[in-house]
C-alpha cells in the first residue's frame, strides 16, 4: 500500500505551510489530495511536485502562473536551456531573434520572442537579462540612426503589453506597502518604471502603476486617494517642465510617504523646489534594495 502523509508532514517535507498549501489547493488545484476520516493526505507524488512549485515560486514564479503546469513542463522550468552565467555573458546573442524582429517591423514576430524569453527565464531574471539589455540596446540603436522612432514605439508597445500582464500576475495578494509609478509631464520613456513595477510586485509591494507622462497634480492625486506610502518617479530626460512638476509631486503627495527618483536623468534634476527627503535610485538593483529595505 502506497504511503499516505497528512498536511503538517507534507508541510515539513515541502517547506510550505498548511494555510498556503491549502490556499494553493483551493484557488489553483495545484494538487489534488484525497480525503479521510483523518483529513487531507498526500501521497509522494505529489509532494515531489509541491517540492517543485515551491522551487519555483522561490525563483520568482507566480503560483497561479505555473500551478496547472504538468510535472514535465515543471521540471523544465527549473532546468532552463540557458543558463544565467551564458545568457550574462551574450545578452545581444539572447536578444538577436527579437531585435531581427523589430528590425522588420514584425510586431507579432516580437511579442512572440519576447513571450518565449518570459516562459523560459526566472521573472527577475527576465527584467535583468532580456528588458534592460533591450532597452539599452534599442536606445543605442535609435541614436545612431539604426532604429527610428516608431521601432521604439514597437518595442514599447510588445513590452507595455507583456510586463503589465505579468505585474497583474505577481500582484501580491496581502501587499506590504503599495507604491505610486509614473512618470511626469513630458516624459515619455516607460521601460523603466514598467520593470519596476514588475520588480515592486515580486518583492510583495503593490504597485498602482499609471503609466508616463502624467501631470503632477493627477499623481499626487491618485498617491492620496491609494494611501500610497511610496511614490516612484521614473526620469529619462530633464525637460524645463520636471523639477517643478517633480516639485509639485512632493508636496501634494501623502505627508508620510517617500518619495524614490529613478532612470538616467534623475541625478541631473535640481531639487531645490522640493521640501521632502528623496530616495536617488542609481538602477534597477538600487530600486531592488529600496523595496528589500522598505519592507516592514
Amino acid at each position: 500500500m502506497a504511503t499516505s502523509y497528512p498536511i503538517r508532514a507534507v508541510a515539513k517535507l515541502t517547506g510550505i505551510s498548511p494555510d498556503t498549501l491549502r490556499a494553493w489547493e483551493r484557488r489553483y488545484q495545484a494538487v489534488v489530495p484525497e480525503r479521510s476520516g483523518r483529513g487531507r493526505q498526500y501521497g509522494q507524488a505529489q509532494i515531489d511536485r509541491l517540492v517543485r512549485l515551491n522551487r519555483l515560486v522561490k525563483k520568482g514564479h507566480a503560483i497561479g502562473g505555473i500551478a496547472a503546469l504538468s510535472d514535465a513542463e515543471l521540471t523544465t522550468l527549473l532546468e532552463p536551456p540557458a543558463s544565467r552565467a551564458a545568457v550574462s555573458a551574450a545578452p545581444v546573442d539572447l536578444l538577436r531573434p527579437a531585435l531581427a524582429a523589430i528590425e522588420s517591423f514584425d510586431a507579432g514576430r516580437v511579442s512572440d520572442e519576447l513571450g518565449r524569453l518570459a516562459a523560459v527565464l526566472a521573472p527577475r531574471d527576465f527584467v535583468h537579462l532580456a528588458v534592460v539589455p533591450l532597452m539599452r540596446e534599442v536606445g543605442t540603436r535609435w541614436y545612431d540612426g539604426r532604429f527610428a522612432i516608431a521601432q521604439e514605439h514597437l518595442v514599447s508597445q510588445a513590452l507595455r503589453n507583456l510586463l503589465g500582464g505579468m505585474i497583474r500576475l505577481f500582484r501580491p495578494s496581502t501587499p506590504v506597502r503599495r507604491m505610486v509609478v509614473a512618470t511626469p509631464v513630458a516624459e515619455t520613456h516607460e521601460f523603466g518604471i514598467l520593470a519596476a513595477s514588475m520588480l515592486a510586485s515580486m518583492s510583495g509591494i503593490e504597485a498602482v502603476y499609471l503609466g508616463a507622462d502624467l501631470p503632477a497634480a493627477e499623481t499626487a492625486r491618485v498617491a492620496r486617494l491609494v494611501s500610497a506610502e511610496i511614490v516612484l518617479l521614473g526620469i529619462t530626460v530633464v525637460s524645463d517642465k520636471t523639477p517643478a512638476e517633480v516639485a509639485t509631486v512632493a508636496a501634494a503627495m501623502p505627508a508620510g510617504a517617500r518619495l524614490w527618483l529613478g532612470g538616467a536623468g534623475a541625478a541631473e534634476l535640481n531639487l531645490s523646489l522640493v521640501k521632502r527627503p528623496v530616495i536617488m535610485l542609481a538602477d534597477l538593483q538600487a530600486f531592488e534594495h529600496e523595496c528589500q529595505r522598505s519592507r516592514p
